[in-house]
């Protein structure tokens, strides 16, 4: 099963040690083991052969959660901290709605506004990526990417040999592969970590990273970007798309009060979700001088990715009462001003130069 032409690029997530295809002998130590459950046929084992990752349904499982120790120093997996399995939950969990031919997030419209008027603002935004990356490449890293959900995004990757779609969800993974086959797209499928990245350093020539690092702990989003800038290649970009929310000076003067509710709900929102364990979606926005400060490439700048969320929209974006127009006015300023839209709207792209 050749599902990447180039095992080299890997590196075991836990030893940090070459990975290499798992051969007969290890898959039926593996089998051995496992009772009743189905068997593997593919797999991968770092290089002391002490863990085994399996691979199935063309997707290279090298998240912790599917290794398998095969000695005793591995046998004890990390147990995941409780806003980190909720994360890992939730995305395993969610359901998937078809848009335009692609698989999307079934609450996608919480977050996206459809409405025919307001939809070709958004797509573009979707493309905003693209500007600040290399035009073309070998290896496209794609982290935390999801189903890979509207075709703006499949595009992202136009010009390279390989998108490298790295997922905590397996069900987002398999969605992922349904994308970029109608598109024509090669991908490599990996479900991983992004704390721990299983590539190799200077290994991609783009990785971006959409509305995902929000998501991460607050105190190890550093380190995820840190893995991110790790793989790429030098001279190259890393392009995160970020939510600023409450740091965000234009929602917050645009919406008033509902910005107010927004916020009250969102740290009501975290209380529930500890006291009563739910699988609530976890979130945490830096502001913009933490990434300054904790920069880890050459520069860091910030551009508009879209400078309006859903709430602005659906209260000041009517199509009969001139919504087209402001609408247009928002969208020229980010052409026009980026940098300025990216530090004051909901969301940015912020590029970091290696």
């Amino acid at each position: 099963m050749n599902i990447i032409a180039d095992y080299s690029i890997l590196q075991c997530p836990a030893t940090k040690q070459d990975i290499l295809p798992a051969d007969n002998d290890i898959l039926s130590q593996v089998n051995n083991h496992l009772n009743n459950q189905e068997k593997f046929t593919a797999g991968l084992v770092n290089e002391s052969k002490t863990i085994f990752y399996p691979i199935k349904q063309n997707i290279l499982f090298l998240h912790q959660q599917y290794s398998i120790p095969l000695t005793k120093e591995f046998a004890d997996n990390q147990k995941m901290t409780f806003d980190k399995e909720r994360i890992f939950n939730y995305y395993n969990e969610i359901k998937y709605i078809g848009f335009e031919g692609k698989q999307i997030y079934e609450d996608a419209d919480k977050w996206v506004d459809f409405r025919d008027f307001v939809l070709p603002y958004t797509q573009y935004g979707f493309s905003n990526v693209r500007k600040y990356i290399q035009p073309k490449g070998k290896y496209f890293a794609d982290v935390a990417s999801g189903p890979v959900a509207f075709k703006e995004y499949v595009h992202l990757a136009d010009g390279y040999e390989y998108r490298i779609c790295i997922d905590i969800s397996v069900n987002a993974l398999l969605e992922a592969q349904y994308n970029l086959q109608q598109e024509n797209q090669p991908g490599i499928f990996i479900c991983a970590d992004m704390l721990a990245l299983p590539l190799k350093e200077n290994i991609c020539d783009a990785v971006v990273c959409h509305h995902a690092l929000f998501h991460v702990q607050k105190n190890l989003q550093l380190t995820a970007i840190k893995e991110m800038h790790r793989i790429a290649k030098p001279a190259t970009n890393i392009a995160i798309v970020y939510d600023w929310f409450y740091h965000s000076r234009l929602m917050n003067i645009t919406l008033g009060p509902v910005q107010l509710y927004r916020i009250t709900r969102h740290y009501a929102g975290k209380l529930y979700a500890r006291v009563f364990k739910k699988n609530k979606l976890y979130f945490y926005s830096h502001s913009r001088k933490w990434f300054i400060k904790n920069n880890p490439g050459k520069q860091i700048k910030f551009y508009a990715w879209r400078s309006i969320n859903k709430y602005f929209s659906s209260i000041y974006l009517h199509k009969n009462f001139g919504g087209k127009k402001l609408l247009q006015y928002i969208w020229n300023k980010e052409r026009k001003k980026p940098e300025l839209m990216g530090r004051i709207g909901e969301y940015a792209v912020i590029v970091i130069e290696k």
